[in-house]
């Protein structure tokens, strides 16, 4: 199917140490490296393109394929993903939670320099990882303001794209996040772009990569293949159905013990 998806990542680990290292709350989302190198060579060798991320900034791009994006800034990204994307030549959006910077487990500013000097696109994933669309007005631009401020003087340059921590946002957010510089915004709605459309008006939306995903599950995602896609939105409305019963903060807190 002739469709651009955006692909959700967070961290990767090699081995049982580098997985202590990351918080429990987000091991459901950490990908073994092996998992990773073999998705991106099943996109290779089904000749699925690997689209520039930058080029979202003009539209969908006019052919179909996937746009790679990780979330957090784990310093990960800059210590596997990088290395293996480069090996073949793709490319991939990193967004960072900006207060993380320099932390140990995060990527450091001149992973940040790294990640950009080798043609990958870093954004911001707000500054605190706090939803967005829960902070009053104020928090709420102080946050996209502080995660503009950290990548400025890492890199040298306001970023352009964005993804909103938990997927959580509104149009209130939104505007903010245009108001503080940003242009291409990323949610975590499960859908694909049609090749040349105009951006949405909202949120671009993106498939989450979660461990133990068979490849042909993958691909079935990468193609937008109707009938995995379809599922992915049953499974992701019942979710939202939990989230407006509990709330935002009560739900990931449940979310998050049981999948840890």
């Amino acid at each position: 199917m002739n469709r651009v998806v955006v692909l959700m990542y967070h961290a990767l680990w090699s081995n049982a140490a580098e997985l202590s290292r990351i918080d429990p709350t987000d091991r459901s989302y950490a990908l073994p490296l092996t998992e990773f190198v073999a998705q991106l060579d099943a996109l290779r060798e089904r000749g699925i393109g690997v689209l520039d991320p930058a080029s979202l900034q003009h539209g969908v791009p006019e052919q179909g394929g996937v746009v790679l994006s990780f979330d957090d800034g784990h310093a990960s990204n800059a210590e596997l993903a990088l290395p293996e994307l480069r090996r073949r030549g793709m490319q991939a959006v990193f967004f960072v939670s900006t207060a993380h910077v320099d932390r140990p487990g995060f990527c450091s500013a001149g992973q940040l320099r790294e990640l950009a000097a080798a043609n990958m696109l870093v954004g911001a994933h707000g500054h605190t990882h706090r939803f967005l669309s829960e902070l009053g007005d104020a928090d709420l631009a102080d946050e996209l303001r502080a995660s503009q401020a950290v990548l400025g003087a890492a890199l040298g340059a306001s970023a352009r794209h964005m993804s909103f921590p938990g997927g959580r946002l509104d149009a209130r957010s939104m505007a903010a996040a245009r108001r503080a510089g940003f242009e291409v915004l990323y949610g975590s709605a499960v859908g694909s772009l049609r090749p040349g459309a105009r951006l949405p008006a909202g949120a671009l939306p993106r498939i989450a990569v979660r461990p133990g995903l068979s490849i042909a599950k993958f691909v079935d995602f990468a193609r937008a293949a109707p009938a995995r896609m379809a599922r992915s939105r049953a499974t992701a409305a019942a979710k939202n159905a939990a989230r407006t019963l509990l709330g935002n903060e009560r739900y990931h807190r449940l979310y998050a013990r049981l999948r840890s």
